[in-house]
């Protein structure tokens, strides 16, 4: 039983789960708070059924899980230097049983993904589990240690959560209330605009973490010539980057607080609880010259990052 625990134990730890339930909690809080009530504005409803999403939604948690564990597959020595404390391959499980379970998570993400797509009509859509797992794949294997192109394509997977959702369910909306989307309906170009907004805020915030932590780990990556835009270009370039994403982030948020003349409500909680936090960040950053600090700076993110999930609870009924 022991032994068991500690397999176990070890594999959430490989998988990310506290990652992993932050992108459940994203794909069902967008879905409740988001598509629900813009939907029913409308007197329309979602077309995809509860048990159908359920498994769109495991399609997505089994392919991001076997993204870390082929990650942490290729990246096993660099972390030995970089996180040598949270190395579970070839120390807990062994590499073997890495690569078997990141076959398993993928093949069943695919089938999950293939399944919900043929069910609403759709079969074409599987081709997104498809791609989406032989990104994941050459991310670990090849992008990672290219110069701009590991981040970027991190950033764009994780922005792709909340598009998901609309790229399933805007097509069978489209079909059943046509005409009166014609007609009437003008809620499905906000229902549009919020998961855009949000991918958008998704994307910007984890390439911004994503070069935060190539700053962190930059001993271990220099050791195996990898080519990360700290290393390539020089630590100043690389913070010159995250500073000019925070300061696009910040804009984008100023903007749609101000543009949309959302209630004072969601204005404090704008200003408190992300462009506060985001200021706080750029001057941590800009400051910041050693691994611990780097990290602290990266854990900043975290937070700015729950604060924008906690808003689709707190701020729907200002909105909506």
């Amino acid at each position: 039983m022991v032994r068991i625990a500690k397999y176990t134990l070890a594999f959430l730890r490989l998988i990310r789960w506290q990652n992993l339930l932050i992108i459940a909690v994203t794909m069902y809080l967008l879905r409740w708070f988001v598509m629900f009530p813009l939907l029913k504005n409308d007197q329309m409803e979602t077309q995809i059924r509860e048990p159908l999403f359920l498994f769109l939604v495991l399609a997505t948690l089994c392919l991001a899980a076997a993204g870390y564990v082929i990650n942490d597959y290729f990246d096993r020595k660099a972390d030995l230097i970089n996180r040598p404390e949270k190395v579970i391959l070839g120390r807990i499980l062994s590499r073997r049983a890495g690569m078997v379970w990141h076959t398993i998570l993928t093949l069943i993400g695919i089938l999950l993904g293939s399944y919900v797509s043929y069910k609403i009509g759709h079969l074409k859509f599987s081709l997104v589990f498809f791609v989406v797992s032989g990104l994941l794949w050459f991310y670990s294997t090849s992008y990672k240690r290219q110069v701009l192109l590991g981040n970027l394509v991190v950033a764009i997977l994780v922005a792709c959560v909340p598009l998901i959702l609309i790229v399933f369910e805007l097509p069978l909306l489209i079909d059943k209330y046509s005409l009166y989307i014609k007609s009437m309906s003008d809620d499905l170009d906000i229902l549009a605009i919020w998961f855009v907004g949000y991918s958008g805020f998704a994307f910007l915030l984890n390439f911004m973490r994503e070069i935060v932590k190539d700053l962190e780990d930059f001993e271990g990556d220099f050791a195996f010539g990898r080519q990360t835009i700290p290393i390539a270009w020089g630590l100043r370039t690389a913070k010159i980057i995250v500073l000019v994403s925070a300061v696009i982030t910040g804009l984008f948020l100023i903007m749609a607080t101000v543009k949309l003349r959302w209630s004072m409500l969601t204005v404090l909680y704008s200003f408190v609880l992300l462009i506060l936090p985001l200021v706080v960040f750029m001057f941590s950053i800009y400051k910041a010259s050693t691994k611990k600090q780097y990290h602290n700076s990266s854990n900043i993110l975290k937070i700015i990052m729950l604060s924008g999930l906690l808003y689709l609870v707190v701020g729907a009924n200002w909105v909506f």
